[in-house]
């Protein structure tokens, strides 16, 4: 089922909306949000990218994004080493 997610990429202020299957793993995500982010963030700019909930809880990137918890609306944040 495709679910909409609101992604906030490290050191950016401007969140995305981004469409996806919720069978699809976690780590998808930070690709997906780095390949839309800014000129400022080129897509290979965060490695071992970590991907958090609202609340701050890390999730593990092989996990699919249903059993993460991430349901509809929800928030998440992509941070980590820059290169």
């Amino acid at each position: 089922m495709l679910v909409h997610l609101y992604g906030f990429l490290q050191d950016d202020f401007v969140g995305r909306q981004i469409i996806v299957d919720d069978g699809q793993p976690v780590g998808t995500l930070s690709t997906q949000l780095q390949a839309w982010g800014p000129d400022l963030y080129p897509a290979a700019s965060i490695r071992d990218a970590e991907i958090t909930n609202e609340q701050g809880t890390l999730l593990n990137p092989s996990a699919t994004i249903l059993d993460s918890g991430l349901t509809p609306g929800a928030l998440f944040h992509v941070g980590g080493a820059r290169l």
